[in-house]
């Protein structure tokens, strides 16, 4: 495409761009003209303004070395390929600069990549630099934010008025983000565990939980997790829990639903709203019981299968959950369902016992001994708060800052003298001077933008 066929608009940004590489050029690691990256594939037109200040369109195949900015006008967009095995994907109309860039296969230690997105969105899948080594050597500038890039896949998006027609036009039918954090650990003594994605995981307190996680505490110790609903639950000594469903929007509780399997072991429970909302939506299970809940608090724990009221606590304790099941309720009302699926109903006080995998749920004369006598803390007098782990809602019309939106690994955001930990599933907003802020759903002008969707990286036409 010949030079003098540019719009007056695209080289009036180029120019800028220019403007503002000038102003951080002097701090970049310059590795003379050596290229740390490479085009893979453009759509439309791209430009790119090397570190001497030259201007020249970008084509497929073209490198791209420190100091370079590149610039994708209105619909079109560039993915670029870095040495260490990193991709990014830039939307329209964005501007984005190379800082810093160290790359040796030997000498993970000097990993050093620095980008500032100056103008725009991107979404990225980092390489070998942030993985290896430094987990601090992946970096990008954000207007006031530095943003940490720790092995991840995540999207980036400054935004000023223009986010704002993007938001009404986003698509309806665009998902971009991962699957949401459903609960933290509060509280933790001992070791704590998950079985994710066939791995396992050691969780410290603040460690997010996902549906589908399965959580393990040690002998001798216990955990309490608070739910994005304000459920929380306490895991007992030896308790193995699996988090098979949980589906909460905070402005449709009633369409919630969350189901638990008690694999080992023993619960303290507080229900939180979908439980007030839809109380039917909400089950504790075991092999051999159903649990279902009318908004309450109440104890449960497995036991052998000839147990009784008068079964001694130290037989219910660690106890595979495939034979006997008691519960108490603390307040509020709970029912008890045997394999036989008929229930009964425990109101405030009262205990009941699912005898193991034959026989009929009963109501028992008194509380077991075991109930008592349990020194784990009761869940619902932990203190929680709720839009510290979980998130505020997204600023009103959409206000001049930088969103984020992670998929996998971590993100941690910098700014005004305060650092944000975001994990997979989690997205924020950090405004100009202003601390970053926890987003409960993920903003649309990222969640919802087919330039940065899974698409993005299985371009068909390049050009």
């Amino acid at each position: 495409m010949p030079m003098k066929s540019r719009p007056t608009a695209h080289c009036s940004a180029a120019a800028t761009l220019g403007a503002l590489l000038a102003l951080g050029s002097a701090g970049a690691q310059s590795q003379g003209s050596a290229a740390v990256a490479t085009a893979t594939s453009i759509e439309g037109t791209v430009f790119v303004t090397r570190s001497d200040g030259r201007q020249t369109l970008l084509a497929r195949g073209s490198a791209l070395s420190v100091g370079d900015a590149i610039n994708t006008t209105r619909n079109s967009t560039v993915r670029l390929r870095f040495s260490d095995g990193g991709e990014t994907v830039m939307r329209p109309e964005s501007a984005l600069a190379v800082q810093a860039y160290s790359y040796n296969r030997e000498q993970p230690q000097s990993d050093n990549l620095v980008l500032s997105l100056l103008r725009g969105g991107l979404r990225a899948i980092t390489g070998s630099i942030g993985k290896r080594g430094n987990l601090d050597a992946y970096r990008l500038n954000v207007n006031t934010a530095t943003i940490g890039i720790r092995g991840t896949d995540y999207s980036a998006r400054l935004c000023n008025k223009d986010c704002r027609t993007d938001t009404a036009a986003a698509s309806t039918s665009t998902t971009n983000s991962a699957a949401p954090v459903v609960a933290r650990v509060l509280q933790l003594s001992g070791q704590l565990s998950a079985e994710r994605a066939g791995q396992r995981v050691e969780l410290p307190e603040g460690a997010p939980l996902y549906a589908s996680d399965k959580v393990e505490t040690v002998p001798g110790g216990h955990a309490v997790l608070a739910f994005r609903d304000d459920t929380r639950i306490t895991l007992n000594s030896g308790t193995r829990l699996a988090l098979t469903q949980y589906n909460f929007e905070p402005e449709q509780p009633a369409q919630g639903n969350s189901i638990f399997q008690l694999l080992r072991g023993g619960l303290r429970v507080a229900t939180g709203l979908i439980g007030k909302a839809s109380p039917n939506k909400v089950r504790f299970q075991s092999n051999t019981a159903t649990i279902g809940i009318r908004g309450t608090v109440f104890d449960i724990t497995c036991g052998p299968a000839a147990g009784s009221e008068d079964t001694a606590a130290a037989e219910l304790s660690d106890m595979a959950c495939d034979q006997s099941m008691f519960a108490t309720a603390r307040s509020g009302a709970i029912t008890l369902a045997a394999a036989d699926g008929r229930e009964i109903s425990l109101n405030a006080g009262q205990s009941g016992l699912v005898p193991g995998a034959v026989g009929a749920a009963r109501v028992l004369g008194t509380t077991p001994a075991y109930f008592n006598s349990i020194s784990t803390p009761a869940p619902e007098s932990v203190p929680v708060k709720l839009e510290q782990l979980f998130g505020g809602e997204v600023p009103a019309a959409a206000p001049e800052g930088v969103y984020l939106l992670v998929r996998e690994g971590k993100v941690v955001v910098a700014q005004a003298g305060q650092n944000m930990a975001l994990d997979a599933g989690e997205s924020a907003f950090a405004g100009l001077a202003l601390p970053p802020l926890r987003l409960s759903i993920p903003p649309a002008v990222l969640n919802r933008d087919p330039f940065l969707s899974n698409k993005a990286f299985n371009f068909n036409i390049c050009r």
